[in-house]
């Protein structure tokens, strides 16, 4: 996904998130006229193992911030005093196989919309396009998209590991980001912060998208953007963030239909040709211009 940042002004701009989306012609046809991305469920997706994982066992859960707790506090100069105790063995077991229970539902409600890093992917054109018979659109994600629906940017980890998700993994990663965030803070304050429903929140959160982007390493020529919805299904949001088409061929039903969508309905989406070549330059890139020519009738 390009980000890029900049100064206008002597303000700093919010860097512009840029991802492509590859679609049929068929399917792109269906999106403009509806207007919406769909995000899909995992069990949608053609990934048979799309967010699956097991969760890892309580002792390593509890072993995991107890050790976050104890390096932060000797960061600190506080010494191992901070510990994560569990005297009621039997209750603290009960509880983490019913929060680990909900995460796991949680993971299978959200919905994923994955993109690629760039639009002249050869095997993406031939696979999603149906031989190149489609489009490529480029999209960009602005901040006040990504707030309204909730929707998070995420990249994907590729693994042929076995997936055993660890959620105290990321309590590690969210206190130092507190620690870093408040330098005055002391180690009861930022332990006060960890209890508080935000911080808890963004601890579910966080969980749920590192644990829906990981996919297979046979996946990787890929190199996927996803976004990441709390429910899936259709987001009206096309309009908000198309900026781009891009064709390979016009030799099909739909070429027509999405020309004549895209000049009707999303007149400020530039239309771009792309040719592949064996010699350089390999692309070639071609902006066009949508032209409707009254039939006479």
């Amino acid at each position: 996904m390009e980000s890029k940042q900049s100064l206008e002004g002597g303000h700093v701009v919010s860097p512009r998130r840029v991802s492509f989306k590859y679609r049929s012609g068929s399917a792109a046809l269906r999106c403009l006229s509806e207007g919406s991305a769909y995000f899909a469920s995992p069990s949608d997706l053609n990934d048979s193992l799309e967010a699956k994982f097991e969760n890892s066992s309580s002792a390593d859960y509890m072993a995991s911030l107890d050790r976050a707790i104890k390096n932060l506090a000797k960061e600190r100069g506080g010494g191992g005093q901070y510990e994560i105790l569990s005297h009621d063995v039997p209750s603290y077991e009960a509880w983490y196989e019913s929060d680990s229970a909900n995460f796991l539902k949680a993971t299978q409600r959200v919905g994923i919309y994955s993109t690629a890093s760039r639009p002249d992917n050869q095997p993406m054109w031939a696979y999603y396009c149906e031989n190149s018979k489609g489009f490529c659109f480029e999209l960009e994600w602005p901040d006040e998209v990504l707030g309204q629906y909730q929707i998070a940017p995420s990249g994907v980890l590729y693994s042929s590991k076995a997936r055993v998700h660890n959620r105290a993994d990321m309590f590690g990663t969210l206190i130092q980001e507190e620690a870093e965030r408040h330098p005055d803070w002391s180690m009861d304050r930022i332990l006060e912060e960890v209890r508080s429903g935000f911080f808890s929140f963004r601890f579910e959160m966080m969980n749920i998208w590192r644990a829906t982007s990981i996919k297979h390493s046979d996946w990787a020529h890929e190199r996927e953007v996803r976004f990441i919805t709390p429910k899936a299904g259709p987001l009206p949001i096309m309009g908000q963030i198309l900026k781009r088409a891009y064709y390979v061929r016009t030799d099909f039903p739909e070429w027509e239909p999405v020309i004549t969508m895209l000049h009707q309905r999303y007149p400020n989406v530039e239309l771009v040709e792309l040719t592949f070549q064996h010699t350089e330059p390999y692309v070639e890139v071609r902006r066009k211009t949508i032209q409707v020519v009254p039939d006479g009738s």
